[in-house]
């Protein structure tokens, strides 16, 4: 079997409707002629044709995946963070994107000064 290509796509932050502070991490790659939409914390992935089915896919995969472990009692095992390749990837889609944000924002900085930092 052949080493499949990965491209990465983009990397987003979602949660779950009810449990808003849980953050989920999830990694979009295009590997072949599929999207692969990842739950790192879980390690759980999902693929689809697009972008928005393979994220479809996957809300349904972390649906069952949950619902398993509720069922099961398993809770405390549920965090499974996906490999470190992935994790990496992941960080350095954030990082270029926030580079682009303080590309986009450059006159803003250099007219204003930073006034203040806040944190979420």
């Amino acid at each position: 079997m052949g080493v499949r290509k990965m491209t990465i796509l983009k990397a987003l932050t979602g949660s779950i409707e009810d449990l808003p502070s849980l953050r989920l991490h999830i990694l979009l790659t295009k590997e072949d002629d599929v999207i692969v939409a990842r739950c790192l914390d879980f390690s759980v992935s999902s693929h689809g044709n697009s972008e928005s089915e393979a994220l479809n896919s996957l809300s349904d995969s972390i649906k069952d995946y949950l619902g398993h472990a509720i069922e099961h009692g398993a809770l405390d095992e549920i965090i499974d963070p996906d490999e470190g390749k992935f994790w990496e990837a992941f960080r350095k889609s954030e990082l270029q994107d926030e580079l682009l944000n303080i590309k986009e924002n450059f006159d803003i900085l250099k007219t204003k000064k930073v006034k203040d930092v806040t944190y979420a």
